[in-house]
């Protein structure tokens, strides 16, 4: 012990420096322990490289407490104390976005509803009357983001049979659900419970593996683009048979997801 602690203090372990500054690493040590161990309910369920990061953070601020107090002996008590408290702060928002298996396990659920609401035989209906008309002429993404929510156009989306139908279902999960959006072959829009940021959705994951017959989910929780909500995004494909005809995207609370 007391070589190893030479060794790594720099000083003799029988004079006073060098007791303080044994003693300054075992407080640092016990300490950054202590801070693990207040930490890890407040990450329980974090993904391996959340975990990992928070494991890296923690490493490299005892190494750096402890360097702190190799060459300043007293004055590495209050650099602990100060580098501590901040990472109380500091480490969460490191892991923001991350999914928790508690979280995974609500939208495997939600993925379950998508896909039975996407096969439901009103949904198949309007997908396959909006497909025969196609987009509306002239109406492409840039065009939609001049309209406002409230404009005609837009409110018919919202107030026609199928918007109709999934407004009903989100009120009926409000806290849970934000947005459900009903899309075409050609990913443009058939209905929708508030206006989404664009009309025309091909190019994006969320239509594009959906067409692909996947049942297809967000990585990660991001604002949604249309409401501001924290989210997870949902895809389910709309089927005719084996045929895929159009994408029903349903965006989660992640708020409701945590609880």
């Amino acid at each position: 012990m007391s070589s190893i602690a030479q060794g790594f203090l720099g000083d003799k372990v029988g004079n006073g420096r060098g007791r303080v500054r044994l003693l300054g690493g075992l407080v640092a040590a016990g300490l950054m322990l202590e801070l693990i161990l207040w930490c890890l309910p407040r990450v329980d369920g974090l993904t391996v490289p959340g975990m990992t990061l928070l494991a890296i953070v923690l490493s490299a601020s005892s190494m750096t407490i402890l360097m702190s107090a190799r060459a300043r002996p007293v004055g590495g008590f209050s650099s602990l104390a100060s580098l501590s408290l901040a990472l109380l702060f500091i480490s969460p928002p490191l892991l923001a976005g991350d999914i928790t298996p508690k979280m995974q396990s609500k939208i495997d659920q939600y993925k379950k509803q998508a896909v039975a609401w996407a096969a439901d035989p009103l949904i198949l209906k309007a997908v396959k009357e909006a497909n025969a008309q196609g987009p509306i002429a002239g109406l492409g993404n840039a065009k939609w983001r001049e309209l406002k929510d409230t404009d005609p156009m837009v409110q018919a989306f919202v107030t026609n049979a199928t918007g109709q139908l999934l407004t009903k279902w989100m009120n009926a999960d409000a806290k849970g659900i934000n947005k459900i959006v009903l899309s075409g072959a050609k990913s443009q829009r058939v209905g929708f419970t508030s206006m989404p940021a664009i009309y025309i959705g091909k190019g994006k994951p969320n239509f594009d593996e959906a067409m692909d017959g996947k049942v297809w989910q967000q990585g990660e929780t991001k604002p949604d683009p249309s409401t501001n909500i924290e989210t997870v995004q949902v895809a389910a494909p709309v089927k005719d048979g084996d045929d895929v005809i159009g994408v029903l995207l349903v965006s989660l609370s992640v708020d409701n997801l945590t609880k």
